[in-house]
This record gives C-alpha cells, structure tokens and sequence, in this order.
C-alpha cells in the first residue's frame, strides 16, 4: 500500500526549506506568511514567506511538486503547472502591490525561481517568452544580490 501524501505538510517542509536558505543567502529574517498567505490582501500579506516588521519588495511564492514541469509540456500542454503558479504568483503580488516571486522545487531537485526582470549577471537561465519570465537555479538568481526590503 502506497503511503498518501500530505500535501500540507508537505508544502510546510518545501516552505520551511527555503525560508532556511533564503536566511542563510540573505542575511534576513525570513518567516512563514501566518495561515500560509490566506489573509485578506488589506493585512499586506499575500504569498508564503516573508521579512516581518521589514518594508518588503516583493510577494514570494513557495511551490513544490513530485515531478518536474520545465519540460517539452511548456510548449504543449494547454496550461503548463509553472504558468498556474506564475499566475497565481503574479496575482497576489497585484493584490498587495509588491513584485511577485515564485520560488520552487519538485521532489529531489535543486530549488529553482521564476521572476520577470532580466537577470544582471551571466549565469544560466531560460526565458519563457508565453509568460514574459526568466527561470534560474535559486542559488545563480541570489548571486545578481536582489534587494527584498526597502532600506
């Protein structure tokens, strides 16, 4: 018998995994957004995690899923998963009027981030021209030294 899934948990781990190295990497207090971002836009809250008592720049997205969708199915299928979530992404940075940022992993993968402002720094990274984003290995991205809060 197959163990099911939680996917709760589940996203509380991948959660919790990058609220850890985007710690590490940036030097800030990152935290879990409180009922994992489904406040009411009016609490300035939307997305996953962020840095509280801070002026943040932008709305994160956490995203984990089993298998990997950055595939031939970007160009296939009628709606790839990475466009929801970008969607998604998009919609509440709206909603608090922040930049949006969705960060993401599928089972035993490297985490991988996907934003709309061309990269500054030479590192690999794709550009999905339907969606008008860039995608990039987390750890290349936070080499162009991004600014999350307001200083």
């Amino acid at each position: 018998m197959v163990a099911k899934v939680d996917s709760r948990a589940k996203g509380a781990r991948i959660e919790a995994q990058i609220k850890k190295v985007l710690k590490e990497r940036t030097g800030l207090n990152w935290e879990r957004i409180p009922s994992s971002g489904a406040l009411d836009a009016k609490h300035g809250l939307k997305g996953d995690l962020y840095v509280p008592g801070e002026g943040n720049l932008f709305c994160v997205e956490v995203k984990g899923y089993k298998d990997d969708h950055i595939n031939s199915g970007l160009l296939t299928h009628k709606t790839p998963q990475i466009e929801e979530w970008v969607i998604q992404a998009r919609r509440q940075g709206v909603q608090v009027d922040k930049k949006w940022l969705l960060i993401f992993k599928f089972d035993r993968s490297k985490i991988f981030v996907c934003f709309e402002d061309e990269p500054i720094e030479e590192y690999r990274y794709i550009y999905y021209s339907h969606l008008n984003v860039y995608m990039a290995l987390l750890d290349d991205w936070l080499e162009d030294n991004p600014k999350f809060i307001k200083v």
